[in-house]
């Protein structure tokens, strides 16, 4: 923002994520900006801990002036990084954490970036799908200018936006971001999501990220499209050997990558509820059952397009988990397998080897698991950061097991 606009703000928004990625803000006025960005703003860092927050931690926001914008008039947000108590980066902040592992991978972790699909629906005050459109449908209604509306504001904040369409449910929308570094990617995903609630909220709507949020109706994922400083594929068009082994890094932490990518109990009804969704941890060019694909953009060059994540993620876990992985599969020197294309008929796991690849897991505690066993990822994060992590994501998978639902009632009631 020029140091002009900077002048016309009354309040500067102080915006950071949680262990979940739930957006949290603290306002400023814009008098104490300044301030902010050299000892850091006092907070309670327990609200880092989201929902099993307990007790009050003094901490510091620091904000990053690089991503000062204007949102309303009168009103600049800031992404900002947590300090402890002594002002040092605070490593179990989500945003610290993307920025060590994309440090720790030198030029790999310099040269990482990212373009992501990001998915979701827009309904009415009755919780309905604002439309009965269909994939890539051509009318124009108020949902599409919704998402417009958004696009503008996003873009005014300086975020590039490649393309946007009508997905394939009722009131379902999507918006590609196009390339950003690794963790300017991961705030811009944050400030898309908070503007997308803003705008629809303007109109009277509810934006929705739920990974599944409507019973019949395809789910909402956030495809992400990986490319590296070099090519990922070689002169015949094959994958290059350095594009085989960071590929090969994510299949072999495909299971414990999941927990990131899919992190709600909610996720898994999307993971398994259609052939968009990923089934194995293979890759391949073209199966849409394939954790990873070797997938042109819009520039024609390849990128690796990682298929299980969904809007829940947090993006800060989601990319440094990527790249973790890739980073392992480049120093183990890991062997790609064959990809595995989906046949004509459909794509059937079952009549995979079960050598090469094992099946996802099917629901949020299983991948929490795979997480914990995995000691590559294990020890990209720190031990706080995945230990509240894992501990909320449990009470939220426990509190799940304990409902009794409308389907288990007229299932159930009437059985002898």
């Amino acid at each position: 923002m020029k140091a002009a606009d900077f002048d016309s703000l009354a309040w500067v928004e102080l915006s950071y994520v949680d262990v979940f990625g739930t957006r949290h803000s603290m306002q400023l006025p814009a008098s104490r900006f300044q301030a902010a960005l050299i000892r850091g703003e006092p907070f309670d860092g327990s609200s880092l801990e989201g929902r099993t927050r307990l007790v009050e931690i003094d901490m510091r926001l620091r904000p990053d002036p690089a991503t000062l914008v204007q949102m309303r008039s009168g009103v600049g947000r800031a992404v900002c990084t947590v300090l402890d108590k002594d002002g040092r980066p605070w490593p179990a902040d989500p945003r610290t954490a993307l920025s060590m592992v994309v440090e720790q991978c030198g030029a790999l972790g310099a040269d990482y970036s990212i373009s992501a699909e990001l998915e979701f629906y827009l309904l009415d005050e009755d919780l309905l799908p604002i439309d009965r459109g269909s994939y890539f449908d051509e009318a124009q209604g108020i949902g599409m200018s919704v998402v417009r509306e958004a696009a503008d504001r996003l873009i005014a904040c300086g975020v590039e936006i490649d393309s946007l369409h009508h997905e394939a449910g009722p009131g379902q929308y999507e918006i590609d971001l196009a390339f950003l570094k690794a963790r300017d990617m991961a705030d811009a995903l944050v400030l898309a999501k908070q503007v997308l609630h803003d705008t629809a909220a303007d109109h009277g709507l509810q934006a929705t990220f739920m990974p599944r949020p409507l019973l019949g109706e395809a789910g909402s994922g956030m495809h992400v499209h990986q490319r590296l400083g070099w090519s990922l594929v070689d002169e015949d068009g094959q994958v290059s050997e350095q594009g085989r082994a960071f590929l090969a890094g994510q299949l072999a932490h495909g299971r414990a990558l999941t927990a990131l990518a899919a992190p709600t109990v909610n996720s898994y009804k999307r993971l398994h509820s259609g052939p968009e969704a990923p089934s194995s941890a293979v890759w391949a060019y073209v199966n849409r059952g394939a954790l990873v694909r070797l997938s042109p953009n819009h520039e024609g060059g390849p990128t690796f397009e990682f298929r299980a994540s969904d809007p829940s993620a947090n993006p800060y876990l989601l990319f440094a988990g990527l790249l973790a992985a890739g980073a392992d599969g480049m120093i183990s020197e890991l062997e790609l397998p064959p990809a595995f294309e989906e046949e004509l008929g459909g794509f059937d796991p079952a009549s995979m080897d079960s050598a090469r690849s094992e099946p996802p897991p099917r629901e949020l505690d299983d991948a929490l698991d795979a997480l914990l066993t995995d000691d590559v990822l294990v020890d990209t994060f720190d031990t706080q950061l995945l230990s509240r992590l894992v501990d909320g994501r449990r009470a939220e998978a426990s509190s799940y097991r304990a409902q009794v639902t409308s389907w288990e009632i007229e299932q159930y009631l009437d059985e002898a």
